[in-house]
């Protein structure tokens, strides 16, 4: 690949020789997962107003920017979080967050649906590769990607979630890795929010660049690999 950026993934896809794949993860990849806390955290705010009554107008006031890696984040930057609401809170987030339901408010990465299609058009193989678990997401996550413009039940997609609930995502990827060499090309390249996962996928594809979003991540994540490209979105 003659550049490690965006552009650079593009020529080397219509350069490959064989199949080229290009392996996305979802949340906080291509989908801003803290547009779904957003949501949760109003409704939150609604279903426990009789408690917390200044919360409404609070939680309307936030915008996705103001979402960390965790649904309370903006109540402890402000101050409001107190042990009962976060109990609470987290309680709710805990039922809604991992369901068809809320997964269709996700709202893109900026520029990711055009160079999810970019790559498509380009001749790679879109890899969905996500901790979302079929059981629970599989019907709000096609949702999501066919309203926000990502290819899909066109050819050359496959979107892989985990069987169940219960399996780590680690695991999962590590599992992964094997399918997608079974596809017999040539990763061109991966994409990942999470440290950790981006060094599995490093390891596993040496022939590809691995990008890693500067979304959110874990707070216990390890630091990236040197090798790993950082980008803040998709827009080229």
């Amino acid at each position: 690949m003659a550049t490690r950026d965006l552009q650079g993934v593009l020529d080397a896809i219509g350069s490959a020789t064989d199949l080229p794949i290009v392996v996305f993860d979802l949340d906080s990849t291509l989908f801003l997962a803290r547009s779904r806390n957003l949501r949760i955290l109003q409704d939150f705010a609604e279903y426990g107003c009789g408690r917390y009554p200044d919360l409404p107008e609070f939680a309307a006031s936030l915008t996705v920017a103001d979402l960390g890696y965790m649904v309370d984040h903006p109540l402890s930057q402000r101050g409001l979080l107190t042990d009962g609401l976060k109990t609470e809170l987290r309680a709710f987030w805990a039922e809604r967050f991992f369901t068809d339901d809320y997964c269709e408010h996700d709202q893109p990465t900026p520029g990711a649906p055009e160079f999810a299609q970019a790559c498509h058009e380009a001749g790679a193989l879109i890899y969905y590769l996500t901790g979302r678990h079929i059981s629970g997401m599989a019907l709000g996550t096609t949702t999501a990607l066919v309203k926000q413009g990502f290819p899909l039940f066109r050819g050359r997609t496959v979107l892989h979630l985990k069987p169940t609930f219960e399996m780590p995502d680690g695991a999962f990827k590590k599992q992964a890795v094997a399918d997608i060499h079974s596809y017999g090309g040539s990763v061109v390249a991966t994409f990942e929010n999470e440290p950790g996962h981006a060094d599995t996928l490093r390891q596993a594809f040496p022939e590809g660049v691995h990008f890693l979003l500067d979304t959110v991540h874990s707070p216990t994540a390890p630091e990236p690999h040197p090798e790993i490209v950082h980008i803040p979105d998709f827009r080229l």
